[in-house]
């Protein structure tokens, strides 16, 4: 009788502990369940922080800086004027009359560039066209540069507007003297570069135009 008794004492001593042990992790293991569930549940609902800060950029909507001009004006094959600009896509092509000493122009730029006077087709020219009647001539004895002026239109529907730009030598070229044109002419073998930045608010592919037809006429007429 009291060996059972003992068995019993000693039952209730080490059973009802270890229950109460093992209640206690289940509850444990089942709060920590739920607590995870709960953060899925909040990091589903709610947006991203990422995505929120740093939104993904779209392009092309960074502001454009002030172009860079890499423009060339060249005579590599007899007769024919080139003239290029790589990033404004800029291609006008120029034939030139040995006999009547006219260059027709085309391609971007649609107009003629005729001697102011015929003997002496250095002194300059007069570009002409449906959209451009400017000259090029010598700016006087004092500069001894060139100046371009005249007016242009930038397409058939706009109205004319008045251009002046001056090319005053330097080392080895010419430095253009113009609002939004920040340019310089340096020679090369076989014509000029025409290297620097314009404001594109009000230079462009036009005004490079006729600034390349005037220089390559009076660059590639007869002395």
């Amino acid at each position: 009788m009291k060996r059972a008794l003992l068995f019993i004492s000693w039952l209730s001593l080490v059973v009802v502990p270890y229950r109460a042990t093992l209640a206690a992790e289940v509850s444990s293991f089942e709060s920590q369940l739920l607590e995870t569930h709960e953060i899925i549940l909040s990091q589903a609902a709610s947006p991203h922080k990422e995505s929120v800060l740093h939104p993904a950029r779209v392009p092309g909507s960074e502001k454009k800086s002030t172009p860079i001009v890499e423009m060339f004006v060249s005579w590599n094959r007899p007769g024919e004027l080139d003239i290029t600009e790589q990033n404004l896509g800029l291609d006008i092509l120029g034939d030139r009359n040995n006999n009547s000493g006219l260059i027709v122009f085309s391609g971007d730029l649609n107009a003629t560039a005729e001697p102011i006077f015929p003997t002496h087709s250095s002194f300059g020219y007069r570009l002409k066209g449906p959209n451009v009647d400017v000259s090029i001539g010598r700016a006087g004895p004092v500069l001894r540069g060139y100046k371009i002026s005249g007016t242009y239109r930038r397409n058939d529907n706009a109205k004319p507007v008045y251009l002046a730009i001056y090319l005053a030598p330097s080392n080895n070229g010419w430095d253009i003297s113009a609002p939004g044109m920040g340019l310089r002419v340096s020679y090369e073998v076989y014509g000029a570069s025409i290297d620097g930045r314009i404001n594109q608010n009000n230079i462009g592919e036009p005004e490079l135009g006729i600034l390349g037809a005037c220089l390559g006429a009076v660059m590639y007429s007869p002395r």
